[in-house]
């Protein structure tokens, strides 16, 4: 059965279904939506598609007609699908019709690329329209019940959010192109079923390893209150605080503060860098206590609640474009985040008879660096497959690269990463638990050694002061804003970030590309992304077929290093584990 009306014609029969099909086949572009009962693919279910092309808006009523197969061709191929936050609609499509939308344009993540990392107060579909085609988008209707009969208004409503996103489309492309945005856009549109599938198949947690791990946290979370107490002459007339160790709230700085007065140590505050300065066991015991109190409450405590009682496995979410480098986000967890230790990662696991393949880039920021400056000292280093670090402690400390100590390359290790991050002698010295003075001397060594590198970054934070934007190889830009009239901490913060920015951009830019190539390759194996961490990657995947899932993996990742890098070469570190680990 179909109904015309002058805004839709609405879907609810299979004939109907194949005339939509035929009008789709000839389309160049589809403006494309969905309604669902929630949120969640696997908790709710698709009611409406909304397919708009050629003047025409097709509203196809899913809980009427369950066999999308007709469609598919024009869907998984064909003309362009503009979609705003495309991942929500690939996923449903993907998880209870079985079709892989392709290609695709994001005109959320489009708005996102355009605003340079400054974020804008919304993009919902609404606030994008309204910017760009000063246009409003009623959202009313959203709130209203999408598992019942509807109405006339929401059937409205859901055919004017397809037919409103081809001019929208034409507008957002127009943009990227004259900013220079269209590679990076074209990046960002590709992954997107790359990631909508790694939220689907989500990683699995051992939930019996993290109750034990849990547990034996908060015995060492209590030993090291009970050590820190120790160093504290015992007040008269105070009795325990219950949860909270026997007589002081180890989450009150203020407390805090006196309790180091009581021994002698005057704190300015109880931040870690501060801590990290003081010479006495008391500062290393409340670090601890912190670091333990902090495993507990963000990861042992609740991750067993994001178990989908369905599937048995964590399916976090991933955002694309809400950090200004354009890094992948992650919430509902934060999966990306888990602490390195093994204890932590060896309770998430591969399937009964799947292993996990991990990946990752080695020192790609490093070599991104070098690629940017130029520096020949970086380049040939890179290009001779030798040890950076090792190298550097080398030059550095006046030593045969041979006889480089454990200490020595370390504090190499710390520098190179450090000053990739615009880090000063301050927090160095924290970091290599030195004074200022030795911290400013190392720095200056450094860069005696690495003068393009330090000429690079200077640069970079000047052109980003004067222009007030950057850029990463790919073309990703980061607007920074109001550049003058700022304070010398405004100042110091904002350089800070830009001489990062181009080299962690990048980084992200290469990681993106990496998901598109392993996605592509591992089409046709029992394998699937389940987690990325920046420049790690993890597949799970039969266990029969690792060694070529292995394979694929390191070539994609390699492929997308290579798009980007020309002056050195890409490695990639690859391990297959039952667990998270290597």
């Amino acid at each position: 059965m179909e109904e015309r009306t002058a805004a839709f014609r609405l879907i609810t029969g299979p004939e109907g279904l194949r005339e939509a099909a035929r009008a789709l086949a000839g389309a160049r572009r589809v403006g494309l939506d969905i309604e669902a009962t929630g949120l969640s693919p696997l908790d709710a279910r698709m009611r409406l598609l909304q397919l708009a092309a050629g003047g025409e808006t097709f509203v196809v009523d899913v809980f009427e007609v369950k066999d999308l197969s007709p469609l598919r061709e024009a869907l998984e191929g064909g003309p362009l699908k503009v979609l705003h936050n495309a991942k929500y609609d690939y996923s449903f499509l993907l998880a209870q019709h079985g079709i892989r939308l392709s290609p695709l344009f994001d005109t959320m993540l489009a708005a996102q690329l355009l605003d340079g990392g400054e974020q804008g107060p919304s993009y919902s579909l609404e606030a994008v329209a309204g910017r760009y085609l000063q246009e409003t988008v009623d959202k009313t209707v959203r709130r209203e019940d999408w598992s019942k009969e509807l109405s006339r208004e929401q059937l409205e409503y859901a055919a004017r959010d397809a037919a409103i996103l081809l001019p929208l489309h034409e507008r957002l492309q127009e943009l990227l192109e004259r900013e220079g945005l269209g590679p990076v856009s074209r990046i960002e549109f590709g992954a997107v079923p790359a990631i909508a599938e790694m939220e689907l198949a989500g990683i699995r947690l051992d939930v019996r390893r993290w109750r034990e791990l849990e547990r034996v946290v908060r015995r060492r979370r209590d030993e090291a209150a009970r050590r820190l107490e120790s160093h504290f002459p015992q007040p008269e007339g105070v009795l325990p605080l219950e949860g909270l160790g026997p007589r002081l709230n180890l989450n009150s700085p203020q407390q805090i503060m006196e309790a180091f007065r009581s021994i002698g140590i005057e704190l300015p505050d109880t931040r870690m860098w501060t801590l990290l300065t003081v010479d006495h066991p008391a500062a290393r015991d409340l670090l601890e206590y912190r670091e333990l109190q902090k495993k507990l409450g963000t990861y042992l405590e609740t991750y067993e609640g994001f178990v989908h009682p369905k599937t048995g496995r964590i399916h976090a979410s991933f955002l694309q474009c809400r950090v200004p480098t354009g890094r992948l986000a992650c919430t509902n967890p934060n999966v990306q985040q888990i602490p390195h230790e093994d204890e932590f990662r060896r309770c998430f696991v591969a399937g009964e008879g799947n292993v996990l393949v991990i990946a990752d880039y080695s020192q790609i920021e490093l070599r991104i660096l070098a690629e940017v400056s130029g520096d020949p000292g970086f380049v040939e280093a890179f290009r001779r497959g030798e040890d950076l670090h090792r190298v550097t402690a080398a030059t550095m400390f006046g030593v045969p690269k041979e006889e480089v100590t454990k200490e020595q390359r370390s504090a190499a290790k710390r520098i190179n990463f450090g000053l990739a991050y615009g880090r000063g002698p301050r927090s160095l010295a924290a970091q290599l638990g030195t004074d200022e003075e030795r911290a400013r001397r190392l720095i200056d060594e450094y860069f005696a050694t690495y003068g393009r590198v330090q000429r690079y970054l200077n640069e970079t934070a000047n052109r980003a002061l004067k222009e007030g934007a950057l850029r990463t190889l790919s073309g990703r830009l980061r607007k920074f804003g109001r550049t003058r009239g700022l304070s010398s901490a405004e100042r110091g913060a904002l350089k800070r970030e830009a001489m990062n920015y181009p080299i962690q951009g990048t980084s992200a830019d290469i990681a993106k590309l990496a998901l598109i190539f392993i996605h592509s390759e591992l089409r046709d194996l029992d394998a699937r992304l389940i987690n990325c961490i920046h420049d790690e990657f993890v597949v799970e995947c039969a266990e029969e077929q690792a060694e070529e899932a292995a394979s694929r993996v390191r070539s994609a990742m390699v492929r997308a290093g290579e798009r980007l890098l020309k002056r050195v070469p890409v490695e990639v570190e690859v391990a297959v584990s039952r667990e998270w680990r290597k």
